[in-house]
């Protein structure tokens, strides 16, 4: 049978219940066969292969004794029973990580042993137990990733991506709100920039249940709202955020979770790079007071990019410079990617080379420790530098790669900006068509072109001719997702 007709057959019961009549009454289903195998365990690998259920996606051996484990006993006692269990093929091994073997139950086992978890004496506890190690741990790794071992805590912790989903969403249904709130404060440091925006969507979700005045509130609040700002909803994003009313998060919130951040960012991108400007200056004050040197760098990264966006890179040195030596200080990779972005932001016109350089160990440092979003934009920033000073075709294949960076996660607060970057380079490849197109394209979605209107006129036929009215009317028409496809063939040819 195909994968498609099974799945099909699974989804109706058919290979749970029933078979073949002269099959050994073991072999009829797959349930019975299941449960034929559950029955020659010994008591204690029959408790742990029903625990073991609470797990999705894999599990490490600390996590099984943490959540699992008979109250008294020593991690050699649980590391014997799942020996066992791999022995008898109810739980294999899965990929290592961060040093540490790890292991899965397969789906078909697991969904028969919530089954007989549930039927249980044990009730809940072993649920109870998963949320409160998994809310744990992301609080650790959460202090970790800012400290100069954020490779060791990504590689640890990322492997359980599936778990923290899972804790959350028991946390969630239970309405253990200090939970929920706890888990969503951790995540955006090891979540949001490594793996995507859907815990922003947890976040998010949590507010409706939280009460304002909890610790925790107006971080979650940023988490949300951030979620909102990257996916380019910058007017959700604003109305996420003033839900703080204010408030400050706790030192130590993920960089990306400051409520007033994200309306400063909002500002940026909207073209108001002065209040922006404004906003971080003043956080860089508060930050240097408090003697918060990841909170410093991200602020001082802020003052620099918006004196970059304000075409006075000059005046941003000196941030860009004290942001670099307080990185460095930290010796925390996301941090160091940062302050070299920075640096190579405000370079980027009067050294392009040195600018370039920067852009490529911003870039580096962030891929370091799988965070997809510096490294990201460092990447973008360093074929932009590439299009106007090097070779425009090397850039144009690296321009490719970003639009599918961006398209992964949806991010399309950074998507519309390489579409504009794209633009540029088009004009100088000589395919001014293409150009025109996406211009009108950025145009339609309320964007800023790096076209204006004396460059646009010198494009095609003029103004009104036949071939800039018809690039206008295609350009106009398409929607994010057919913009991006556009670019992304117009590129190919190069």
């Amino acid at each position: 049978m195909t994968a498609p007709e099974i799945a099909r057959r699974l989804d109706g019961g058919r290979f749970l219940s029933g078979g073949p009549r002269t099959a050994a009454a073991r072999h009829q289903s797959l349930a019975a066969a299941i449960d034929w195998s559950y029955r020659l365990l010994p008591e204690p690998e029959q408790r742990l292969f029903a625990r073991l259920s609470v797990f999705a996606g894999g599990f490490d051996l600390p996590g099984v004794h943490e959540v699992c484990a008979e109250p008294g006993t020593t991690e050699d006692t649980t590391l014997d029973l799942v020996t066992r269990l791999l022995d008898k093929s109810m739980v294999t091994s899965a990929s290592s990580g961060a040093g540490r073997s790890r292991y899965r139950v397969l789906e078909t086992l697991r969904a028969r042993g919530r089954e007989l978890l549930r039927d249980s004496s044990a009730g809940e506890q072993p649920d109870q137990r998963h949320v409160r190690y998994f809310v744990e741990l992301a609080e650790r790794a959460a202090r970790g990733l800012h400290t100069s071992a954020e490779q060791t805590w990504a590689a640890r912790a990322l492997p359980d991506y599936d778990n923290l989903r899972t804790a959350f969403e028991y946390a969630a249904a239970g309405r253990h709100v200090d939970l929920a709130l706890r888990l969503v404060a951790a995540l955006p440091e090891l979540v949001h920039l490594r793996l995507g925006y859907e815990s922003a969507d947890w976040a998010e979700r949590t507010l409706e249940l939280a009460p304002r005045d909890h610790p925790l509130f107006a971080a979650a609040v940023g988490a949300a709202a951030r979620g909102a700002w990257n996916r380019g909803d910058f007017a959700h994003a604003r109305r996420l955020a003033e839900r703080a009313g204010g408030r400050v998060p706790a030192r130590g919130t993920g960089r990306i979770a400051y409520p007033a951040d994200v309306l400063a960012d909002v500002a940026l991108y909207e073209g108001d790079a002065a209040s922006a400007l404004e906003h971080y200056e003043a956080e860089a004050a508060r930050a240097r007071r408090d003697a918060d040197p990841i909170r410093l760098v991200w602020t001082l990264y802020y003052v620099a990019v918006c004196h970059a966006v304000r075409r006075t890179p000059e005046r941003g040195v000196a941030a860009a410079l004290e942001c670099v030596r307080v990185a460095d200080a930290t010796a925390n990779p996301t941090a160091r990617s940062m302050a070299h972005y920075a640096l190579g932001l405000v370079l980027k016109k009067s050294e392009p080379d040195r600018a370039l350089a920067l852009f490529d160990r911003a870039g580096e440092l962030a891929a370091s420790v799988r965070n997809f979003w510096w490294h990201g934009i460092a990447v973008m920033e360093a074929a932009a530098t590439r299009a106007v000073h090097r070779d425009p075709a090397a850039a144009a294949r690296a321009f490719v790669d970003v639009l599918e960076h961006w398209d992964r996660v949806g991010d399309w607060t950074q998507q519309w900006l390489n579409l504009r970057y794209v633009v540029r380079l088009l004009v100088r490849l000589g395919a001014d068509e293409d150009a025109v197109v996406l211009h009108h394209a950025l145009c339609a979605a309320g964007k800023q072109s790096p076209l204006g209107t004396a460059r646009l006129a010198l494009l095609l036929d003029g103004p009104d001719g036949p071939l800039a009215s018809a690039a206008a009317r295609s350009g106009s028409s398409l929607s994010p997702s057919e913009a991006v496809s556009i670019a992304r063939s117009c590129l190919h040819r190069y």
